[in-house]
């Protein structure tokens, strides 16, 4: 059993883990090209235990964001650099605010607000529009109102940019049928639809319904879920909902979601062997990976695969031919799909004699995204 600072909130280890390795890859990539402002709009602390709030989305940020300038500059780049870290509570504030001036240099300018974010969304966009500049936006709350499409619009129509979204899936399906809460600046304004769903279908759909209208809402051209497990049962808590407007988005993020999944059966593993030792005072001969149990993930990857087959199959049946690249970005902004899924699909399609594939090389050459490879369905595969 491994130790961590996150006992009894693993599922703020899993979405700090994601959170660290989206941000690693991206301010490399962006850094290079671009200036980084860097947002976390309900920053906290909450439940820090750690006294440099390394257990923390604004901590974990500043570390990644100054590793990532020494790195660049050892290239010959220097970005600028800054970081607003806002939160609208008293007490957290103070300490947040400590932080930032104990951080804030000419390298990396740190900043502390104590606002409502949303009542602040103009500042905000003031702050991320400075010429030359990519901002990346996280938005945490602790419920879920402040998610809502009307309240973040601004925040998604920023040209650059990219967001990363706290969806509390697990709340919003449990209120979906209520007609006490309002759920349409999450789902829109007529749902009808969902309120005929359960189980899994439901969840599927409140976060393939939230993703559209972030891509609609910010004329953005992928968005992706990454699913977060509860620790302690098998279920799904919340998803970090991805928006960008670069397929590079999307392979850093896919990149995220797989070593995400690999690190949350980890967690989960660890949080049911000290479950079963406190239950019965025993040690166990066995890793607690062997002993790991869990269904709803497996489960979600089988839909999906399903639901992503599905779609790349009316994709290709609605035109003469079809880019492997827009079936690339169809397939993997489903949860728990990834590439090699959508290879296996075409070449089972193909080998049946379903499909032709144009624009390779050589027979054996693996399909891969801007390579001008394009699929063709054979007449009578219609």
């Amino acid at each position: 059993m491994t130790e961590s600072g996150y006992q009894d909130r693993e599922q703020s280890e899993i979405k700090h883990y994601a959170i660290r390795l989206y941000l690693e890859a991206a301010a490399r990539i962006l850094g290079s090209k671009y200036d980084i402002k860097y947002v976390d709009c309900c920053a906290g602390p909450w439940n820090s235990r750690e006294s440099d709030y390394r257990d923390t989305s604004f901590g974990i940020a500043f570390e990644v964001l100054k590793t990532t300038r020494t790195e660049l500059s050892a290239r010959g780049r220097l970005p600028s650099i800054e970081c607003l870290f806002i939160e609208k509570e008293p007490e957290p504030f103070q300490k947040l605010d400590a932080f930032a001036k104990q951080r804030s240099s000419p390298e990396i300018k740190v900043r502390a607000e104590n606002w409502d974010f949303a009542e602040h969304i103009d500042e905000i966009v003031r702050y991320c529009s400075t010429r030359g500049a990519f901002p990346f936006i996280l938005i945490d709350p602790k419920g879920w109102k402040l998610a809502g499409i009307s309240q973040i619009s601004p925040l998604l129509k920023l040209k650059p940019g990219e967001v990363v979204i706290n969806l509390m899936s697990s709340f919003v399906t449990r209120f979906v049928n209520d007609s006490a809460t309002d759920l349409s600046d999450l789902l829109g304004e007529d749902f009808p639809d969902l309120r005929s769903l359960s189980g899994t279908e439901l969840e599927f759909a409140v976060v393939r319904k939230y993703c559209d209208l972030i891509k609609r809402e910010g004329a953005f051209s992928y968005v992706c879920a990454l699913p977060v497990m509860k620790p302690d049962s098998d279920a799904f808590n919340f998803y970090l909902i991805y928006a960008t407007r670069h397929p590079k988005g999307v392979e850093v993020f896919k990149s995220v979601e797989k070593r995400t999944e690999e690190q949350t059966h980890l967690v989960r593993a660890d949080v049911q062997l000290r479950q079963r030792q406190e239950k019965t005072g025993n040690f166990e001969l066995f890793d607690a990976p062997v002993m790991y149990r869990e269904r709803k993930y497996q489960q979600l990857a089988e839909d999906n695969r399903v639901r992503a087959k599905k779609r790349v199959w009316d994709l290709l049946t609605a035109s003469d031919e079809v880019s492997y690249d827009n079936c690339w970005a169809e397939a993997l902004q489903f949860p728990a799909v990834y590439q090699n899924d959508l290879r296996d699909w075409l070449a089972e399609w193909e080998k049946a004699g379903r499909l032709e594939v144009k624009g390779r090389k050589k027979p054996t050459e693996v399909l891969k995204r801007g390579c001008d490879h394009s699929l063709l369905l054979l007449p009578d595969s219609r």
